[in-house]
């Protein structure tokens, strides 16, 4: 395992976001090969996972952040929101370069509604540089999003005094055409599917596609590449369809930024 990337790859690093749906693709199946062989091929140095189950009866038992991070060489946390039956489901989060802090807040807006969590982790990219990186999987209705993204924006979590280095909140946002949450955070960060100029869907509801999937990045960062994965793979192997965005750090070669 590649303990901290060199100081030329520092100029940019690739990072991904993806909903992998526990393993179960488009066609019924479970296969977590599929989800390992998809961001294998993409390579990214940082990766954040939602929908990941941990030890679930439908998913035969897998302890899936952990196969996932063994088999791309990758340090790992799973963050557990929510248990199902004798297993677990949360969101994980993997790195190239070791992870320095590690932290699980609530941001669960009422106990009648599925617990969600947002999962911070402070990324040692090299001996003076560090990131940032929180996972994000947003609710399903708007008011819930509305409260998720009020309490991100809290000196708790995102404006923590703790909080100095660049940042990226990455995951699904579950944020439709009518937005509660893009708003406030195109304020404070960019939006990197702004590259893109017209961002393709990452997940398809009926006929109907829809680009639920985002990475934000510190304005100390730049994209120079992002894009929406369309190979068929990804298209069996999960609902959603990953996001992967290429960033380059400062001059400082990430500096003390923050929001």
């Amino acid at each position: 395992m590649s303990n901290q990337i060199s100081r030329i790859e520092m100029n940019t690093l690739k990072i991904m976001t993806y909903n992998i749906h526990y393993g179960i693709g488009k066609d019924g199946r479970y296969n977590i090969d599929r989800i390992i062989e998809v961001i294998a091929a993409e390579d990214p140095a940082v990766v954040t996972l939602q929908e990941v189950d941990n030890k679930a009866v439908r998913t035969r038992g897998d302890n899936q952040p952990r196969l996932i991070a063994e088999a791309l060489g990758m340090n790992y946390y799973h963050c557990v929101n929510r248990f199902i039956g004798d297993g677990e489901l949360g969101i994980a989060t993997l790195s190239k370069s070791p992870f320095t802090h590690i932290e699980r807040f609530d941001l669960s807006y009422h106990k009648r509604i599925e617990p969600r969590g947002t999962l911070r982790t402070d990324i040692q990219l090299n001996q003076e540089s560090k990131l940032h990186v929180f996972n994000v999987h947003f609710g399903l209705d708007p008011w819930e999003r509305r409260f998720q993204r009020r309490r991100l924006f809290s000196d708790e979590i995102l404006l923590h005094k703790t909080v100095r280095y660049p940042v990226i909140v990455m995951g699904d946002f579950n944020d439709q055409i009518m937005s509660t949450v893009h708003g406030a955070f195109r304020r404070r960060l960019v939006d990197s599917s702004a590259y893109l100029g017209f961002p393709k869907p990452t997940f398809y509801w009926g006929p109907f596609g829809l680009h639920l999937d985002y990475i934000y990045i510190d304005k100390c960062l730049h994209a120079v590449d992002s894009y929406t994965l369309r190979s068929p793979l990804a298209f069996r192997a999960s609902d959603h369809v990953p996001v992967i965005t290429t960033i380059a750090l400062d001059q400082q070669g990430g500096g003390q930024c923050g929001i």
